[in-house]
């Protein structure tokens, strides 16, 4: 099993921290894609805000690498960073099946992906193994459909989006939804009625960037990234979504 602890080891911070920040060549641009996730990534006003969006605006300026960002539909915004140069995508879960298809700079955030039903549906799994029986929701392409998958359920409902797949899950059309942490906290933040069942998996949010983007910019990235958790500044952008 893919775990956290392999992937953090997987940094060799020590060469990281002699590498040194250089300005910006023009070939150095990077195009930068997410998706409309809150409170990871979402636009307010015309600005691209969240936990994650934030920790990458951050890694940029202090890698002094200049980009382009844009709010996708997930499986165009992980596509085109799986298969065009200088371009990666975020806030991404580091999973098993990913390892190998991207350049990882990371962790953004470690937390726990969850399984919720509506508030008062009685949907009521004894464990992970019973969840099962149960017809569960996510959206096309997110990572949560592998770890659905993985841990042998067969009955996935998916949908384009997250917001489709809560209506589903607030009508009755599926009994279960997979959704971050998160992502719960936000929608309980909005008083929305739903409520944990079970843990899923717990798991590494990341930048993911195409193989083709060199190795010296993903450095880059992941030295400012590795400053920023240890000067507290990324504590202090998590806190800043609760």
């Amino acid at each position: 099993m893919f775990r956290i602890a392999d992937a953090i080891a997987s940094i060799t911070l020590a060469a990281l921290l002699l590498l040194p920040l250089r300005p910006a060549a023009a070939g150095d641009s990077l195009y930068l894609t997410t998706e409309q996730y809150a409170p990871f990534n979402f636009d307010e006003g015309g600005e691209i805000r969240g936990l994650g969006a934030d920790q990458v605006k951050e890694i940029m300026r202090r890698s002094g690498i200049t980009y382009d960002m844009e709010l996708l539909p997930w499986s165009r915004a992980i596509g085109l960073a799986r298969d065009k140069p200088m371009t990666c995508v975020f806030t991404t879960a580091h999973t098993v099946d990913r390892d190998t298809q991207f350049k990882w700079v990371e962790p953004l955030l470690v937390e726990r992906t969850l399984l919720v039903r509506a508030a008062g549906s009685g949907v009521e799994p004894a464990d992970l193994a019973a969840a099962t029986a149960y017809r569960t929701g996510t959206q096309t392409g997110d990572y949560t459909v592998e770890l659905l998958q993985n841990a042998g359920f067969t009955k996935i409902d998916l949908a384009r989006d997250l917001d489709l797949t809560l209506k589903k899950l607030l009508s009755g059309r599926v009994d279960l939804m997979a959704v971050s942490e998160s992502f719960l906290h936000r929608l309980q933040d909005q008083d929305v009625a739903v409520e944990e069942v079970a843990v899923l998996y717990e798991q590494v949010f990341s930048v993911a960037c195409s193989l083709q983007t060199p190795d010296a910019v993903v450095a880059r990235m992941q030295k400012a990234l590795t400053a920023m958790i240890a000067d507290g500044t990324q504590s202090e952008i998590l806190a800043r979504y609760n």
